[in-house]
C-alpha cells in the first residue's frame, strides 16, 4: 500500500508545476510488523482568501502533461482508502472505456457481491449500465482519449496550503486514464468552489457528454464507500446509478 502510495506521490511531484507534491524519499517495513514512507514534510498555513482558480488551473496542467507509459492504470495495483484497486499492472492493451469496465465499475460490482450479496438492485442495473458504457462516449472518439495522470482521491481533505499560500495535494491513489474521471470524488463530496471549475475548464474545456460522464465517475466513489463503509452509501450510488441508465434513452 505505501510503496504504491510513493510512487502515486513520484509521479505527481514530477508532473507538477502550479501545485507543491511532497516527494517520497523511502518506503519500510517496522520490526514489530506493519511499515512507514517517509516523504517531504510541508509545514501548512491558512487557506483565507486564496483563489482556487490556481489549483484548477494546476490540477489541469497535471492531466496535460506527458505520460510515460502507453497504457490505461499504473504499473502496480494498489488500493484507493482501504478498498483494493486493481490497475491494469499487467499493461493490458485496451481503451478507455475497457478499462473503466473491467478495473474500476466492474470490479467494484465484484466486490460488492461479497460485500453486499443481497442488494440484487444494484448489483442488476449496475450490470445493465456496465454493458452500456460506450454510450456516454458516444461524443468522443474513444481510441482518442489518452492516458493522463490523475491523483485518484482528490478531494478537498487531501489539499491544502503551505506557509506560502501555495496550493499542496497529498495522499494519492495515482493511475493514468482518462482525465475527467480524476473530478468525480471532487463532485460527491464537494468543498471545491466556481473558481476551481473556471481554473481547471480555463485549461481543458468540457465536452458534449461531460456532464454525464461526471455521474459516471462520482459512482465510482460512491460504491468504492459502499464497499468500504456499508449501506450508508447504497442511496448514493443507487440514485446516480439510476440517472445514468435514464441518460441512455
Amino acid at each position: 500500500m505505501l510503496r504504491y502510495e510513493a510512487a502515486g506521490l513520484t509521479a505527481l511531484h514530477g508532473a507538477a508545476k502550479m501545485i507543491k507534491v511532497p516527494k517520497a524519499r523511502y518506503v519500510g517495513e517496522l520490526p514489530s510488523g506493519g511499515a512507514f514512507i517517509a516523504m517531504d514534510f510541508i509545514p501548512f498555513g491558512a487557506r483565507g482568501s486564496k483563489s482556487q482558480y490556481e489549483l484548477g488551473e494546476g490540477i489541469a496542467e497535471i492531466h496535460r502533461a506527458p505520460s510515460p507509459y502507453q497504457f490505461f492504470g499504473f504499473p502496480m495495483d494498489g488500493c484507493c482508502g482501504s478498498c483494493p484497486q486493481l490497475n491494469n499492472s499487467s499493461q493490458e492493451q485496451i481503451n478507455w472505456v475497457q478499462f473503466w469496465r473491467k478495473y474500476r465499475l466492474g470490479s467494484q460490482l465484484e466486490m460488492l457481491k461479497e460485500n453486499a450479496p443481497s442488494d440484487v438492485v444494484v448489483q442488476e442495473k449496475g450490470l445493465q449500465l456496465l454493458n452500456n458504457l460506450e454510450e456516454l462516449f458516444s461524443d468522443l472518439i474513444v481510441e482518442d482519449i489518452v492516458p493522463s495522470l490523475l491523483h485518484g482521491d482528490l478531494w478537498s481533505g487531501n489539499v491544502a496550503v503551505d506557509e506560502k499560500g501555495n496550493f499542496v495535494i497529498f495522499d494519492p491513489a495515482a493511475y493514468y486514464g482518462h482525465s475527467e474521471a480524476d473530478l468525480g470524488i471532487a463532485r460527491m463530496f464537494g468543498g471545491f468552489g466556481g473558481q476551481f471549475w473556471e481554473g481547471y475548464h480555463s485549461v481543458i474545456p468540457k465536452s458534449k457528454k461531460y456532464n454525464e460522464r461526471a455521474l459516471l465517475y462520482e459512482l465510482h466513489h460512491h460504491l468504492n464507500h459502499y464497499n468500504i463503509f456499508g449501506s450508508s452509501y447504497r442511496s448514493g450510488a443507487l440514485s446516480l446509478i439510476s440517472k445514468l441508465l435514464s441518460s441512455l434513452h
